[in-house]
C-alpha cells in the first residue's frame, strides 16, 4: 500500500542538479537553429566538428551561469517556467523562419494585436509550446526542489559558477583563432543562442521601458515652423505608410512580374534606392517620422520627442492618421487618430480582414470639415504583413499561382510563398491607384500629392530567412531595400523629369521628414534641404 501511495508523491531534485539538467536541455534541445547554422559553416571537417563541440560546451556553461544567477529559493520555479515557455516560443520561430529574438523583435511581440497574433499562431507552435514548454513546466511545479543550508548553498553555488567559468575557458582556448573569426565574421549567429539572447533582450527591453517611464514630457521640435507663402492653392498631401514591401518586387523597379499594372499607368515617380530605418514596424515607423535619422534614433527617446506630425501642426497644417495596421507606434500621439481595423469605420471588411482601400471611406467628409489651411493625411496599410500573405488580398487578386494559403510557411514551397507575397503587392498597387483617383477628385481645390514608402522589406526564403526583424547591420537587403514612390496632381508645381533623375540617387527613410516639409513648403531649423527629394525639382508660383 505504501509503495502505491509513493507513486502520487512529488518527485524530489536538488537545486543544483536541476540547474545542470535544464542547462543541458536548453543547450541541446532549444538551440537547433544555432547549431544548424554553425554546422553549415564549420561542419565539413574534423576541426570544424571540434569547434562546434567547443561552442556547445561554452553555451552549456553560459546557460549554467545564467541559471545560477536567476534561480534561488523563491524564484526558481517562476524563472524556469518563463524560460521554458519563452525559450520554446523563440525556438519555434527561429527553427521555422530563421529569425532572431532580440529586443526589437520582442518590442514587435509586445505591440502585436490579436489579429496579427492569430496569423502567427499555428498547430506546430502550439505543439512545440506544449512539448518543450508547458509539459516541462508542469513537471517542474509538481517537483519538490531541495535546498541545503544557506552557507552550504552559497558554497555549492560558487563552486558551480567557478566550474562553469573553467569549462568555458577550457573549451574555448584550443579554438581561439576560430572564435576570433566567428565573432568578427558571423555576428548574427550569436543572436540564435537560446535562451541566453532571449533573456538578455528581455532585460534590455525592460531597462528601456523603465527609462521611458522615468522620462518627462515630450521634447518640442519645430515649434517655430511656418509655411512659406509660395503657392496659391492649399496643399492636400496623403502619406501612405506601406507594410513589408521590398523594392525588388515592384515592377516599377524592374521586377519581371506585373505587380504594378495600375501604377505603371499613373505617371508616378519610383525611388529605386531607398533604405529603411530598421527591419520592423515598431522601429521603422517612428524613425521615419523622426528628425534624428537612423544613426541617432533611439526608440524609447522618440516616444518623448515630437515628430514630423507635430511640426506640421506647429505650422498650421491639419493632420489625420488613419490606421489599418497595428497602430501608429507612438507617432500619432498628438494628432487625430482613426482606427480602420474594424467595420465601425471601414466598410471594406470581409470574413478575412478589413481591407486597406477602406482607409478612404469618408475621407472627403473630413476634408470638407477643414475649409482652410493645408491638410495631411497618413494612411497606415496592412499591406504585405506576413506570414499570412494570402490574407492580405481579396480572391480576385490571386493572379500568381499556386499561392501559399497557410501561415505555416514551412508547408509551402518558396515559389508559392513568393506568389502569395506578389499577390498582396498587386493589391497594394490597386489601393494606391485608388488613393490617386481620390486625389484627382480633389484636384480642383488643392495641389495634391501622394507619397508612399514602405516601413521595411521582407525575406522570402533567401538563404533560409523568412519575414523580417533581423538586426539592421546584419540584415539582408531584402529587409532594408524598400519600395517608395510619389504622385503629383495637375496643380502641384513640380518638374517631373528633374525629379525622375533625383529618384535614381540613393536615399533612405532619413529623408522622409525633410521631404514632407519640403512638399508643404514649411520652414524650420530642423529642415535639411539636402535630404529633400523635391528640393531641385520643386517649382514656385
Amino acid at each position: 500500500m505504501q509503495k502505491f501511495l509513493n507513486i502520487f508523491r512529488a518527485p524530489r531534485i536538488g537545486i543544483h542538479r536541476l540547474i545542470l539538467l535544464l542547462a543541458a536541455v536548453f543547450t541541446l534541445v532549444f538551440n537547433h537553429s544555432f547549431f544548424s547554422n554553425v554546422y553549415a559553416l564549420y561542419g565539413s571537417s574534423l576541426h570544424g566538428w571540434g569547434f562546434i563541440t567547443s561552442l556547445g560546451l561554452l553555451l552549456f556553461a553560459l546557460n549554467v551561469l545564467l541559471l545560477c544567477i536567476l534561480c534561488f529559493r523563491f524564484t526558481t520555479k517562476a524563472v524556469l517556467t518563463i524560460l521554458l515557455v519563452g525559450g520554446a516560443s523563440a525556438s519555434y520561430y527561429m527553427d521555422h523562419f530563421n529569425i532572431v529574438v532580440d529586443s526589437t523583435m520582442l518590442t514587435n511581440v509586445l505591440q502585436t494585436n490579436p489579429r496579427e497574433a492569430g496569423d502567427l499562431l499555428t498547430v506546430a507552435l502550439i505543439g512545440e509550446l506544449l512539448v518543450l514548454g508547458l509539459l516541462p513546466a508542469w513537471w517542474l511545479w509538481h517537483t519538490t526542489i531541495s535546498y541545503c543550508r544557506w552557507t552550504r548553498e552559497l558554497r555549492n553555488r560558487l563552486l558551480m559558477v567557478v566550474g562553469s567559468l573553467v569549462l568555458a575557458l577550457v573549451s574555448a582556448v584550443p579554438f581561439t583563432a576560430d572564435y576570433a573569426s566567428f565573432l568578427r565574421e558571423h555576428k548574427l549567429l550569436r543572436y540564435y543562442t537560446n535562451p541566453v539572447t532571449f533573456v538578455y533582450s528581455s532585460v534590455s527591453l525592460a531597462h528601456d521601458k523603465l527609462a521611458k517611464h522615468a522620462s518627462g514630457p515630450r521634447v518640442a521640435v519645430g515649434v517655430n515652423a511656418h509655411k512659406i507663402a509660395s503657392t496659391t492653392r492649399r496643399n492636400l498631401v496623403i502619406l501612405v505608410v506601406g507594410e513589408t514591401a521590398r523594392a525588388d518586387h515592384f515592377s516599377l523597379n524592374g521586377y519581371d512580374r506585373a505587380t504594378n499594372p495600375l501604377l505603371t499607368k499613373a505617371d508616378v515617380v519610383f525611388f529605386s534606392s531607398i533604405t529603411s530605418c530598421g527591419t520592423s514596424t515598431a522601429f521603422s515607423v517612428p524613425c521615419m517620422f523622426s528628425a534624428s535619422g537612423r544613426k541617432n534614433f533611439d526608440l524609447e527617446q522618440a516616444t518623448h520627442t515630437e515628430n514630423l506630425l507635430d511640426v506640421l501642426q506647429h505650422a498650421g497644417v491639419s493632420v489625420l492618421w488613419r490606421d489599418n495596421n497595428s497602430d501608429s507606434k507612438g507617432v500619432a500621439q498628438a494628432v487625430e487618430f482613426q482606427d480602420f481595423r474594424t467595420s465601425t469605420l471601414n466598410s471594406h471588411c470581409d470574413e478575412v480582414e478589413c481591407r486597406d482601400v477602406g482607409l478612404l471611406d469618408g475621407l472627403d467628409q473630413w476634408i470638407a470639415a477643414h475649409p482652410s489651411g493645408d491638410l495631411t493625411v497618413v494612411l497606415h496599410q496592412m499591406g504585405n504583413h506576413g506570414p499570412a500573405y494570402y490574407k492580405r488580398y481579396p480572391a480576385e487578386f490571386a493572379k500568381f499561382l499556386p499561392a501559399c494559403t497557410s501561415n505555416q510557411l514551412e508547408t509551402c514551397t518558396q515559389q508559392e510563398i513568393i506568389n502569395s507575397y506578389d499577390n498582396a503587392l498587386l493589391y497594394t498597387d490597386f489601393f494606391l491607384s485608388q488613393v490617386i483617383d481620390f486625389l484627382k477628385i480633389q484636384d480642383d481645390n488643392f495641389a495634391t500629392v501622394m507619397l508612399y514608402a514602405s516601413d521595411h522589406g521582407e525575406s522570402l526564403g533567401e538563404k533560409g530567412l523568412y519575414l523580417h526583424g533581423a538586426p539592421f547591420l546584419l540584415a539582408p537587403e531584402a529587409q532594408t531595400h524598400v519600395g517608395a514612390l510619389m504622385w503629383f496632381g495637375a496643380h502641384y508645381p513640380i518638374d517631373r523629369e528633374q525629379l525622375k533623375q533625383r529618384a535614381t540617387v540613393a536615399g533612405s527613410h532619413d529623408d522622409f521628414f525633410h521631404t514632407v516639409l519640403g512638399i508643404l513648403d514649411i520652414q524650420t531649423p530642423e529642415y535639411d534641404q539636402g535630404k529633400d527629394w523635391l528640393a531641385t525639382a520643386r517649382k514656385h508660383d
